[in-house]
This record gives structure tokens, C-alpha cells and sequence, in this order.
């Protein structure tokens, strides 16, 4: 069978991300970060075309950050806020219609004094029942209010029975223009995540069908429940969806333009209902110089056209010369979700997050089963033909991975704790790894610029690891170790307010004894009490098999390991490769073992890098397979 991506050239793609992270009122949370994608699109024609696989992040910050109040069906109800204006008053959370409309476009005119004489419409959009909200850019020169520096204001007309956007009115015209500032208009297509950290659901996400101002009506095509997923008082996150023209430019683009022979294509997977497995599985678009089209379509507008948060697309460059083009974006920085569809269709993913990952991140052990009742997990085979097959674009060529259901059973992963490399050259040895766990049954309140010391019988540590402290707890101290109660008045020893420790959290380990060791750069707020808790890995269990070792990070390259499994846990780690240069601790990902790839026989691939950005296919093969979502965890959070 022909594939629409053979051929395909690598995208040399790379995330560079500004942390741009504004504080919100409501958690207090911090913004995912922002910043761009950059592909270069090698030189094609009209009759070869070169192909690139690419996706983007996140449309900008969070539009909504709330917690729900309760959930009806594919209805989430939310809680009124405080008037801004008038704070023994609540209003509504949103505007009606406004999470769910195809946004208006406009443009402005400058008059001769660097105003704004008049804002025109672009596009009226559709779906407004009331007037949203206009913005424009800061003036471009001056620095006086009075004289030469005042930010023009806007307000749109609607026609709500319509609603379409019909004409704008100029309140304040502005000062110090030198060039027509951009008018952005409230509204557009919209998806609302779970952002609630401590659950199971972080990271699914949901087209939003309609709202009113307290209630978001969600798109469920898999009949999910709801409830369970959107909890009261759980957090949730709103955002707008990309579409083809906020992507790639609405009247202009710098892809190719022209007719359908020679303009730039921009491919997106079809849903899976309208897949046969052939190359017209894939839906081709492109820019006429004014606006989006399908090619073989009827002519109408398509700039409007929905990218999915999950959703890869494929870009044929036919222009003659190399482009880089730049996107800009959000990188996930949570959990999250991603759909694979019924049995006999494909989806065409993106890696979501601003960094690589692994294949065995991208589909963890918990979501692989060879039982054919449960065809809601990703299915594994010995056979490649029966198994569903994900297809990764490394170095220009397409490989084809499948899991033959090895280590299918993991009930609780191993998490393996590395610090820098202290062999030759920064090469990692057994003694840099650390799977170990252990009680703490005393620790000091030192002063400022001392570090606290952890006493735990024992323990094996080792400088340069890396230790969390759970658990820890004690009576209140102020600056001179004096205990205060709640109000902070000095009290007898034994009085104090009992509080969590400041030593709770991860430590790098310095100092370390027979007994004792000391948590660097952490000074002491209470005197302890009781007994606490320190991991750096734990062996898992579950295990069938021997499982594989890698690491990422640290400056090194090249280590490799295999984890020893006695009883279903792992027991130790020998190390196969010491590899080099490992200046910092590396993360250890132990991976199931069980990934196969066609051509390679038996030989185990477990460490293949997804870039970020990168596209990626899913192939469901196996006969039972139905359409379910799998969760992604972020793999730069520790476990």
C-alpha cells in the first residue's frame, strides 16, 4: 500500500521556549511555557514534493483556570466569581457563545495625526451572542500620555440573532501610531483540560460544543463519564484551539501559495469514521493567496478548520527553496491525554511536549495488555501483523515498532535514582545508581547557611544523589530556633506549633557517614518529631522479565544497563555500556522491555528518542481494537 509520507525528509525541529509563566489569582499556578517551533521544510517541487512531519503546542496560556462545581452529563457547571467591581457580587465565569464561536478578524486604519481612524472587518465570524471584546496594540512611539502616547479602545457591534460581528465603533482613536496596530477579537473554537495534578485524568481534554455563562457543553464522542473526569472542586484549564489560519496565517502564509499544482499542501489525518488505510486517509489543504482551501474540495473558505491539541499535520513543500518556518506555541508542562482509534484506522499524533521522550514514555507499560478483552489498551502480539504498530520518523526513514507483551503486568514501575558519573571520563558505574529507601529517625534545625543532617541507621547514600524526604515534621522554630506557637510568640520547649518540615522535598546528598548525611542548602525551620521517610528509587513489581536501562540527560551519552528482575521487582542494575561525560545526574528510565522493530527480529528497541515536536503514527492492527484515549505522563516530572 502507498503511503502518503514516503519519502518523508526528517523536520529538523527544536523548541525554544522562553519561560513566559504569569501568576493567576485563582491557584496561584504558574503558565505553561511559551515560545516557538521551528521547522526547516526542505526544497521540493511541484512534481516531488519533500515531506515534513510537525506539530504545535498549545495556542497561548489559559484563557479559563477554575475549579468545577458539578457535572450533568457532557455539562460542567462552574461557580460564579466575585464582581470585579463590586466584590459582594458574583458574576458569571464566561460569556454565552463565546468559547464556541468561529472568530471575527479586523483590521485598522491610521489617520494622519498616528490615531486610529477606523477598525474594518475582515471576517464577521459566527456564533457571537453578544459583542466580544476588541484589543489593540500598544502605540508604537511616544512616551507622554498627554501629548504623544494613549492606547486606542474599540468596541464591536453584533447581530446576535445572526451571530455575526457587523461593524466596530472607535471610542478612543489613540496616540502615537506610527504603524496600524493588530486587532485581536474575543472568542474562537475552544477545549477545556483537566489540570488537577493529583489525578488519575490530568491532561484529558474536551472540545467545547457551547456555553452559557456558568455551563460548558463538551463534545464526548466516546460516551466517557464525565463526572469522574471533571470532579467538584477539581481544577480545570480552558484554551483555544489552533485552527489552519491562526497556524499558518488567515489572508497570507509563508508556505507556497497558488493554485492547487503548485501551492504547499498541509495534510491532516481524516477522523477515524472516514479512514479506508489508503493515502486518502489524508485531507490536503492549501493557500490561494487569500484564504485556506481542500484541495479537490468546492471552493469554500477553510481557514477555520480545527487542529487538535493531540494532532500532528504533514507539510509537502513544493517551493524550490529551504523554508524555516516558525511557530509559535504553548509546551505542556502536565500530563496528558492522547487518542487511539478503532481497529483498522490510524491517528496521526505529535509528541506534546518541549522535549524529547521515549518511546516507552509515549506508551507506558500500564496501557499495553495481549488480552483481547480489554481492547480499549494498546494491543501487543508476537506478530507485527496482529499487534497495533506505531510508526516513529527518525533520522528521514519511517520505523515501524510493535510489543510483543513482555513485562505487560507491571503493577508498580522501578524508579532508579543516578547522580554525576564517577567513572573514566564521567562514565556511569554501578555505585552512581541508587534504588533504596529508608527511615528517618532524627534530623537537626540548624541556622541559615548550615545544612540539615539527616540521621537514618545505615542508609548506604552516597554523595551526589539525589534523595526525597517525606513525612518530616516538628514543632515551629523562629530565627533563633526558639519554638513559637501559631502566632508566632515564644513558647516552652514542647509547645510549639506542630508543622510540616521545610526538609520535606528533594535533596542533593552531601556529607554522607555510616549513619547520617546532609541535605545540601537546606536549613531547618522545626525541631523534629517522630520518624520520616527518605527514596531515591523503588524496585517496582510485577515484573516478568529482565528489563532495559537508560539514561537521559547529564551531559553524558552512550550508558545503558540492564535492570536484574528476582521475585517481580528489580533487584539490581549492571550496567552495559558505562557511556561518558556525565557531569550531572542523568534521569534512568527503566523501560519494560518488549518493543520490537520490524526488520530488527527479536532485539529489544526501548530507547528510541521521539523529538519534540515530532509526528507520530499509530496504526491500530489488532482485531479487537477500539477507540479509547491513553494518558501521556510529562517525562521530564519526577516520578
Amino acid at each position: 500500500m502507498f503511503k502518503i509520507y514516503k519519502n518523508v525528509l526528517s523536520a529538523a525541529t527544536s523548541m525554544l521556549f522562553a519561560l513566559y509563566a504569569p501568576c493567576f489569582a485563582s491557584t496561584g499556578e504558574l503558565a505553561d511555557p511559551t515560545g516557538a517551533l521551528s521547522i526547516r521544510l526542505p526544497a521540493g517541487s511541484s512534481a516531488y514534493p519533500s515531506y515534513s512531519v510537525a506539530s504545535s503546542g498549545l495556542k497561548g496560556e489559559a484563557v479559563f483556570r477554575g475549579q468545577v462545581k458539578s457535572v450533568t452529563g457532557n455539562n460542567v457547571t462552574f461557580h460564579r466569581v466575585p464582581d470585579l467591581l463590586d466584590p459582594t457580587k458574583t458574576s458569571f465565569p464566561f460569556k454565552s457563545g463565546m468559547l464556541a464561536t468561529q472568530k471575527a478578524r479586523a483590521s485598522a486604519t491610521l489617520d494622519g495625526n498616528n490615531s486610529v481612524l477606523q477598525v474594518s472587518l475582515d471576517f464577521a465570524g459566527s456564533g457571537y451572542q453578544s459583542a466580544p471584546r476588541v484589543f489593540l496594540d500598544l502605540p508604537t512611539e511616544g512616551n507622554d500620555s498627554t501629548v504623544n502616547y494613549e492606547l486606542a479602545a474599540v468596541s464591536a457591534e453584533v447581530n446576535a440573532s445572526q451571530g455575526l460581528i457587523t461593524g466596530f465603533v472607535v471610542d478612543e482613536p489613540g496616540k502615537g501610531y506610527l504603524t496600524p496596530p493588530s486587532v485581536k477579537i474575543e472568542g474562537g473554537v475552544h477545549f477545556i483540560r483537566c489540570s488537577e495534578t493529583e489525578s488519575d485524568e490530568e491532561g484529558k481534554f474536551y472540545l467545547i460544543q457551547s456555553n452559557t455563562g456558568d455551563v460548558l457543553t463538551l463534545a464526548n464522542p466516546l460516551g466517557d463519564d464525565l463526572s469522574s473526569i471533571f470532579k467538584a472542586e477539581s481544577l480545570v484549564e480552558v484554551f483555544e484551539a489552533w485552527t489552519l489560519g491562526s497556524l499558518f496565517g488567515y489572508d497570507s502564509t509563508v508556505l507556497q501559495e497558488g493554485n492547487f499544482s503548485v501551492a504547499d499542501y498541509v495534510y491532516l489525518l481524516k477522523p477515524p469514521g472516514e479512514q479506508d488505510g489508503t493515502s486518502n486517509d489524508y485531507r490536503p489543504y492549501y493557500h490561494d493567496g487569500s484564504s485556506w482551501k481542500e484541495v479537490g474540495g468546492n471552493g469554500s473558505v477553510v481557514s477555520e478548520t480545527i487542529i487538535y491539541p493531540d494532532e500532528s499535520f504533514m507539510i509537502a513543500r513544493r517551493g524550490n527553496s529551504i523554508l524555516d518556518l516558525v511557530l509559535s506555541g504553548t509546551a505542556l508542562t502536565q500530563n496528558t491525554f492522547f487518542m487511539i482509534p478503532q481497529q483498522g484506522k490510524r491517528f496521526l499524533m505529535n509528541n506534546p511536549f518541549g522535549v524529547d521522550m521515549m518511546l516507552s514514555d509515549l506508551i507506558a507499560s500500564e496501557h499495553i495488555d495481549d488480552n483481547a478483552s480489554d481492547g480499549s489498551k494498546w494491543l501487543a502480539d508476537e506478530s507485527q501483523d496482529v499487534a497495533d504498530n506505531v510508526e516513529i520518523l527518525n533520522q528521514g526513514v519511517w520505523s515501524t515498532y510493535w510489543h510483543d507483551g513482555t513485562n505487560k503486568d507491571i503493577a508498580q514501575k522501578a524508579v532508579v535514582s543516578a547522580r554525576p558519573g564517577t567513572g573514566i571520563a564521567g562514565s556511569i558505574t554501578r555505585q552512581d545508581l541508587s534504588i533504596s529507601s529508608g527511615s528517618i529517625s532524627a534530623m537537626t534545625n540548624p541556622f541559615a547557611g548550615s545544612n540539615v543532617v539527616v540521621t537514618s541507621a545505615g542508609h548506604g547514600l552516597r554523595n551526589g544523589f539525589m534523595v526525597r524526604v517525606a513525612g518530616a515534621r516538628g514543632r515551629k522554630t523562629d530565627d533563633s530556633k526558639n519554638q513559637i506557637d501559631e502566632d508566632g510568640n515564644v513558647v516552652a520547649v514542647g509547645a510549639g506549633l506542630i508543622i510540616k518540615s521545610a526538609a520535606n522535598g528533594y535533596f542533593e546528598v552531601v556529607n554522607a557517614g555510616a549513619d547520617t548525611f546532609e541535605l545540601k542548602g537546606k536549613s531547618g525551620n522545626c525541631d523534629f518529631l517522630g520518624t520520616a521517610t527518605w527514596i531515591t528509587g523503588r524496585p517496582g513489581s510485577g515484573y516478568s522479565s529482565d528489563a532495559f536501562v537508560s539514561f537521559v540527560g547529564g551531559g553524558g551519552q552512550g550508558a545503558k544497563g540492564i535492570a536484574k528482575v528476582e521475585n517481580g521487582s528489580v533487584a539490581s542494575v549492571i550496567i552495559t555500556s558505562p557511556g561518558s561525560g556525565y557531569v550531572a545526574a542523568p534521569k534512568v528510565k527503566v523501560h519494560s522491555g518488549g518493543w520490537r522493530k520490524q526488520g530488527a527480529g527479536r532485539a529489544p528497541f526501548n530507547d528510541i528518542l521521539i523529538p519534540a515536536g515530532a509526528g507520530i503514527l499509530l496504526v491500530r492492527k489488532h482485531p479487537a481494537g477500539v477507540s479509547s484515549t491513553l494518558a501521556i505522563r510529562n517525562p521530564i516530572k519526577l516520578d
